[in-house]
């Protein structure tokens, strides 16, 4: 990257706009957007045409440092190879990962490019401690609950939302079931499997509970005598918490690691 990365947005609905209007209103995050892409163009009508990418297709006319994803996993499914062949990339929608061959494919692609996948934390806390001790832990586990407006069923039509009057555990099971499942609700869940122990060996929870105001994340990590314990609670704004955004447009600032490959950031 340059002395000012030029990021490019594809997605611009909540946390999209925050973001673009963030890195067009303050000279000091030392960004500039090279694009930015929505799937609905009427979103983006208003924004200045040069900045506007009509189709994915031509996003490498762009000169865009990063990519950033803030929209579908389908979108790393579709383009994110093309994308890691030409600079680098951090999906929010990490629920892709759990596609065993697209992860294999996407991380031969950067390693092979000398691009990077950049992993944001989102409003998980203690990516980097899981991170860090990948080797030590024997068990981790994460317990998300969720207000059940919040939640997206459209993946998981045996559910029926209606009924869910009290809390209820909609998932047991690992990080890389319910990815499927909930593809658009359990990102913090991928992100987790990605900075620790994988897909099949994290232990991923999902509870729904009308009464809940707020997204709850509790996520243990234990292995060679060291035990981390880690609670957080974030206002809700549609599927995505608040402090998603602030964590997100930190994570694009950070960008800036030197190995190829996928990086927690």
């Amino acid at each position: 990257m340059g002395s000012c990365p030029r990021i490019g947005l594809i997605g611009y609905g909540y946390i999209g706009q925050y973001i673009y209007e963030q890195i067009t209103t303050r000279p000091d995050l030392g960004l500039d957007i090279a694009f930015v892409h929505n799937r609905s163009p009427e979103k983006v009508s208003e924004l200045p045409a040069g900045v506007v990418l009509p189709d994915l297709i031509g996003f490498a006319d762009c000169g865009a440092d990063l990519i950033v994803e803030l929209a579908h996993p389908d979108v790393t499914r579709r383009h994110g190879a093309d994308f890691l062949a030409q600079t680098d990339y951090m999906p929010l929608s990490l629920t892709a990962f759990a596609d065993a061959d697209l992860h294999t494919t996407l991380l031969d692609t950067a390693i092979s490019a000398g691009t990077r996948i950049f992993v944001p934390h989102g409003a998980v806390v203690g990516l980097d401690a899981l991170e860090e001790g990948r080797d030590t832990w024997d068990d981790v586990r994460i317990v998300m609950k969720k207000p059940v407006r919040s939640l997206d069923f459209s993946a998981a039509p045996h559910i029926d939302a209606a009924v869910l009057d009290g809390e209820t555990v909609l998932f047991e099971g690992t990080a890389r079931d319910i990815c499927p499942l909930f593809p658009r609700n359990v990102n913090s869940h991928a992100a987790v499997a990605l900075a620790g122990i994988g897909f099949d060996r994290t232990q991923s929870v999902l509870i729904a509970d009308p009464a809940l105001e707020a997204s709850i994340i509790e996520l243990d990590a234990r292995g060679g005598g060291v035990e981390v314990s880690i609670r957080r609670e974030n206002p809700m704004a549609g599927v995505s918490g608040v402090m998603t955004l602030m964590s997100c447009l930190a994570s694009i600032g950070r960008a800036g690691a030197v190995q190829p490959g996928l990086r927690v950031c």
